[in-house]
């Protein structure tokens, strides 16, 4: 249906006379009856009973009066609803997520974001980073951070940001007390550690323990950070972990520093090349600004990326068994 034809008959219904509903309407008396006829074609049922004396409402054409004005409020919110979709501020964001990342940066963002644009919904998904970057492909979320980039001619790898990497020790090991120590140092402990050849980051850090001069003794692989961490606080081995898992550290985990310092490892948002929505532009947008205001180095160290790379460049051996018994 034309809307214009409601237009045409909200004038009409409110003067109840042609000519003066013609004049406000600036046209003329008989395109204006045309349009009332063709409504009423539509319609299927008169609105109108005419006389030369007078022009009244049938009661179908009082109840199309009633309901004009809400037809019109209906269509004005679904016009503002469609104009705050495509500027971003409604929608709906489909989050890939591992709970270490939830620390630090992204969750300032989301903060900042929810309260700027209240009308976006989340859902954050909690996935391994294999299953993330399948959602990713298959349109089922947007967007989702890794610690290492992923070659993918659709994916967009943009580095958020650098961090150190840190000793996560018990309080009781021996090395507790030092405000820093050299990786070497942990060549005869045993680790805990992500899934080797299932995350790329941590791949990364037993190359680092690799170029450090010693296979460290994988004790326990994990999925989640929590996990991780409660395996270091009872003593079951020792760590390496990105600065910003000390703020959920539990009482008996210790974080120190390395040097000669590793590679500072970067923050990936990782998202479709191809994908147009608004209110990821925006979340993204709140992302770098938040990141701007931290006191972190920024993201632009080719530098630093060069040396994560070559950290790369050797084979990663099996892991070495921890003679340790549990």
């Amino acid at each position: 249906m034309d809307i214009r034809l409601l237009r045409y008959f909200a004038v009409l219904a409110d003067e109840l006379h042609f000519g003066r509903a013609a004049a406000r309407l600036n046209m003329s008396q008989p395109p204006l009856s045309q349009q009332i006829r063709l409504l009423e074609e539509e319609i299927g049922t008169p609105l109108f009973v005419r006389t030369h004396h007078r022009v009244e409402l049938t009661p179908a054409g009082q109840t199309l009066k009633d309901q004009v004005p809400l037809i019109f409020a209906q269509i004005e919110r679904a016009l503002d609803l469609t104009r705050q979709t495509g500027r971003g501020q409604l929608g709906k964001l489909e989050i890939g997520m591992l709970s270490s990342v939830l620390v630090g940066v992204i969750p300032r963002a989301m903060h900042v974001f929810r309260e700027r644009y209240p009308d976006v919904s989340w859902n954050l998904r909690e996935m391994t980073p294999a299953a993330q970057l399948a959602a990713l492909r298959e349109r089922r979320i947007d967007v989702c951070f890794f610690r290492m980039s992923h070659d993918d001619p659709g994916l967009c790898n943009e580095v958020l940001l650098y961090e150190p990497i840190m000793a996560v020790l018990p309080e009781t090991h021996r090395m507790a007390s030092q405000a820093e120590l050299a990786l070497a140092d942990l060549a005869a402990d045993p680790f805990v550690s992500f899934g080797l050849g299932q995350s790329r980051f941590a791949d990364f850090l037993y190359q680092c323990c690799v170029q450090a001069g010693f296979a460290p003794q994988i004790r326990q692989q994990v999925i989640e950070v929590q996990t991780l961490l409660s395996l270091v606080r009872a003593d079951f081995g020792v760590a390496l972990l990105p600065a910003s898992i000390a703020h959920i550290a539990p009482a008996g985990v210790v974080f120190r520093r390395l040097s000669p310092a590793v590679p500072e490892v970067p923050l990936y948002a990782i998202y479709r090349a191809d994908d147009v929505s608004p209110a990821l532009k925006l979340f993204l947008d709140t992302i770098r600004e938040v990141v701007a205001q931290d006191s972190r180095a920024p993201a632009s160290e080719p530098a630093n990326a060069q040396r994560i790379e070559a950290v790369f460049t050797a084979r990663v051996p099996a892991p070495r068994a921890s003679s340790r018994k549990p």
